[in-house]
């Protein structure tokens, strides 16, 4: 019986970040480069679960009263480290000028959560690093 290999979407989730922000357009070409989808979220994907998120699926109908951070956020999906081509794509990010304070790669773990869970927690990890660094 041979083992069924699941790839996860290569896809990056940008919160806070569009079309209209300084570095975009560097950021759409490294994604091209790269095979990445970039999809926009916002307060009404809030409630979708992340991995769904980045298999293209549409959110649900609700969206959680949560108040999530304004802090950019860049999710990443599908890249493995293993080849290089996070660091790759990572690399092209830092490049491209775009102002993404929170970056993090989806997990089997946080696949599960809701985007909402997801940005809490992130928010939460920057704030305990900066506090360390002050």
């Amino acid at each position: 019986m041979k083992a069924h290999i699941v790839r996860e979407p290569r896809c990056a989730l940008l919160w806070r970040f569009d079309a209209a922000s300084t570095g975009y357009e560097a950021l759409e070409r490294a994604a091209r480069s790269c095979g990445v989808t970039l999809r926009t979220v916002g307060n009404g994907e809030l409630g979708a679960l992340v991995g769904d998120l980045c298999g293209g699926k549409p959110a649900p109908a609700f969206a959680p009263l949560i108040a999530v951070p304004e802090r950019p956020a860049l999710i990443v999906s599908g890249l493995s480290h293993q080849t290089g081509e996070l660091g790759r794509f990572i690399d092209l990010v830092r490049g491209s000028g775009a102002d993404l304070p929170l970056r993090a790669m989806v997990t089997p773990t946080s696949k599960n959560w809701t985007l909402a869970q997801l940005l809490m927690e992130l928010n939460q990890e920057h704030d305990a690093v900066s506090e360390g660094n002050a």
